[in-house]
């Protein structure tokens, strides 16, 4: 079984703020399922610099993070 991210959330570029920020929330609401199982155990991102970080949450909450080699 493949785990994939959810789709992508392409927000209205016309109209008042107010509702593209709304949309936007009510998007967010929608994926944000706090019922939920999470599905990943890290998250790897990379910076401006090029550089690669595993993010993840330690038992006690805390955000860990480690520079990983590419």
């Amino acid at each position: 079984m493949a785990i994939r991210p959810p789709a992508p959330f392409s927000p209205q570029l016309t109209g008042d703020p107010r509702d593209q920020m709304r949309q936007l929330a009510d998007a967010i609401s929608r994926k944000a399922d706090i019922q939920s199982e999470p599905l990943y155990s890290a998250v790897m991102l990379r910076a401006p610099d090029g550089s690669s970080w595993r993010v993840s949450v330690d038992n006690a909450g805390a955000l860990v993070t480690a520079q990983v080699a590419r």
